[in-house]
């Protein structure tokens, strides 16, 4: 494609490449990925989970196979930064890096930064994160060339935050991998798990941690466990807080046959877990676009979602909660309610499936990417 860069390095710090955990960031990579290729590009994907220059880094290759490197500085010794066309940080550690690119009189990569939530508003919120790779956020800000925003609740934050740098900023919104129902896969997925026909079931998808609300919902799941013995979850996601994965393993051994949990599921798959269940909960309290609540309303699970800006398109389409405050009584009372009325869960998940089904339709990320790299 005439004026577009051809030459592509995305630096991550996770992928799905194999069956270990992978989260919404590795799921946005891949996205971008692909459709970087689809515009005939050479596409380089840098993975390392530790930004130090002697730890091991992966490098998936254009043509999908994996190269492993001993250190970063090996890594530079075959593939030069200033040699690609355009380096895109989905996070931030490697900044002194990425400055002497930036430094370079000569020709040089466009550097652009992809943020995928702000720092400081986790912070303001009064959000202790664990996410070390967005110490450097502000930094990684300064220097790119060019920034890519997730979302519109994102992109007012940024300029608020931010309105100085406001002439690098290109709102990309996220979107979504889909896949079709797998009736083989669900029927296996319901023998495995013992689950009958008149079961109701729910799922969580998201990081064990105080952040995502993971708290909230192993607190109060057991005063529905108890009142419904035909109500079960599926809890998926990697335990980051010990005392969350202690509580979870409590609440697994009190209700064994009620409470599934299963570490990390491969995204095929995972869409069949979707399509088992009726009901996806979101109790995060900070989320900047939520991949996983737009995946569970595809599938037409009924959603109940903390009542963040972020969820605004889902209005009239969702039961809402808030935490404010230490009553949790309406999350309880809104869990209830939608277990009991299936006209209800039916009415909720038709809306929130057709939100989402017509906003992964107008999917504008391949011409957004182009026109940003031209």
């Amino acid at each position: 494609m005439d004026g577009i860069n051809k030459k592509i390095l995305l630096i991550t710090f996770e992928y799905p490449t194999g069956k270990s955990y992978c989260g919404g960031v590795g799921q946005i990579v891949k996205q971008c990925r692909n459709a970087l290729i689809d515009l005939g590009l050479d596409v380089y994907v840098l993975i390392t989970a530790e930004f130090r220059k002697k730890y091991p880094v992966r490098l998936l290759l254009p043509d999908g196979s994996i190269q492993t490197f001993q250190s970063f500085w090996k890594f530079q010794k075959e593939y030069e930064l200033v040699s690609f066309d355009a380096i895109v940080q989905h996070f931030v550690n490697w900044t002194r890096e990425l400055k002497k690119v930036a430094v370079k009189r000569d020709k040089r990569p466009l550097i652009i930064y992809h943020f995928h939530s702000i720092l400081r508003r986790e912070k303001d919120s009064g959000f202790k994160t664990l996410n070390k790779f967005m110490i450097k956020q502000e930094e990684m800000i300064e220097i790119a060339d060019k920034i890519i925003c997730p979302s519109v609740y994102e992109y007012d934050n940024f300029s608020r935050y931010f309105p100085e740098f406001l002439n690098k900023v290109r709102l990309v919104e996220n979107t979504i991998e889909t896949f079709d129902v797998d009736e083989e896969e669900i029927r296996a997925i319901r023998k495995r798990h013992n689950l009958k026909d008149n079961d109701v079931l729910s799922i969580y998808v998201g990081r064990l941690e105080r952040i995502k609300g993971a708290h909230i919902l192993l607190d109060e799941i057991p005063k529905v466990l108890r009142k419904f013995s035909n109500h079960k979850i599926f809890i998926v996601g990697k335990a980051l807080e010990r005392s969350l994965y202690r509580r979870l393993l409590r609440l697994r051994k009190e209700y064994p046959d009620q409470v599934f949990y299963i570490r990390y599921i491969e995204k095929r798959r995972l869409y069949q877990y979707y399509y088992t269940c009726h009901m996806y909960v979101n109790t995060s309290l900070s989320e900047s676009f939520s991949l996983s609540a737009h995946e569970g309303a595809y599938c037409r699970n009924a959603l109940i979602l903390n009542n963040l800006p972020v969820f605004d398109k889902f209005k009239n389409a969702a039961l809402f909660f808030s935490n404010c405050g230490s009553d949790r009584n309406e999350f309880i009372e809104r869990y209830r309610g939608l277990l009991k009325d299936s006209s209800l869960r039916q009415k909720l998940s038709k809306k929130a499936s057709r939100i989402v089904k017509e906003f992964s339709t107008h999917d504008r990320l391949k011409e957004d990417l182009s026109s940003l790299l031209c």
